[in-house]
């Protein structure tokens, strides 16, 4: 059951893809991303307080790490993902953001010290040069000609996830993960409402749109979150992250099946390239 739990985590994550994509379409960036994160804030409430442990009790220390972990994490990455999926197909988008676990291995390793072994840095490398491909759109030249709006709010986004998942990684040593999360996205959900407020609300709201936001704010966010974090303390981070690889992929055939966008030939390539060279730098083979 746990790894079933896991399976459809990938599942719930590639399906937030699909869902801001939708979204994207009717709500601005920040109306979209508030919503979702009203839905989460209050859905998240009860389970931490069901921890036994008051949600308020924190240290200065804390609550700095929980404003930080809500503006990247949650204002940052979406606010430019939501952006970004105006314009960009949702196969094209997960492709990028799929180069996220390679930066944080390489930032990890410029401010942790953590060891890059050859093989990650091949896999590093390789991956990279498949988000190249995504973005260029299978013409080298374009990478030096300007790049599409869209590519560089999903690059912005990814940013800004990589940098949620390293301050985590602090406040996780004195943070429950729900405790984190559930800040993170109060605190997110504040500073987005704040800018909403600038933002016109749509004429129409079609119920696509409607489905989409319930889905982000309860499945792709809170049982998504909770169940992977089962896996995470029965399992290991890394065990269980391993699931996260089958989320560009399980994307490109949701994009298909939902949106019905056509997948072109440099993303195969690109897939190929991202997927061989996240697996490298994740799969425990032998450290050389």
């Amino acid at each position: 059951m746990l790894y079933l739990r896991l399976a459809l985590v990938t599942l719930f994550w590639s399906g937030t893809v699909i869902a801001m994509r939708i979204a994207s379409q009717t709500f601005g960036p920040f109306w979209g991303s508030t919503l979702r994160y009203a839905l989460a804030s209050v859905a998240f409430l009860p389970l931490v307080m069901g921890k036994g442990k008051h949600p308020f009790t924190m240290n200065r220390q804390q609550w700095i790490q929980v404003i930080l972990l809500g503006l990247t994490g949650v204002f940052g990455y979406n606010y430019f993902v939501f952006r970004g999926l105006k314009t960009v197909q949702a196969n094209h988008a997960a492709l990028i953001m799929a180069m996220n676990p390679i930066l944080v291995m390489l930032a990890s390793s410029r401010l942790h010290g953590d060891r890059i072994t050859r093989r990650r840095l091949a896999g590093a490398l390789l991956s990279l040069t498949g988000v190249a491909v995504v973005i260029s759109r299978g013409d080298p030249s374009r990478l030096f000609a300007g790049h599409e709006p869209g590519d560089i709010f999903i690059i912005l986004g990814t940013l800004s996830w990589m940098l949620y998942t390293l301050i985590g990684r602090t406040a996780l040593q004195t943070l429950s993960p729900l405790q984190a999360s559930f800040w993170a996205s109060v605190i997110g959900f504040g500073l987005l409402t704040v800018m909403a407020m600038g933002e016109p609300w749509p004429d129409h709201i079609p119920m696509n749109a409607v489905w989409s936001i319930l889905y982000l704010g309860l499945i792709g966010t809170v049982l998504g979150f909770v169940w992977f974090y089962e896996g995470v303390q029965k399992l290991g981070a890394t065990r269980a992250s391993l699931f996260n690889n089958l989320i560009p992929v399980n994307t490109m055939i949701l994009s298909v099946i939902i949106l019905d966008e056509e997948v072109s030939g440099y993303a195969f390539i690109g897939a190929a390239l991202v997927m061989t060279g996240v697996l490298l730098v994740n799969l425990p083979f032998k450290n050389r």
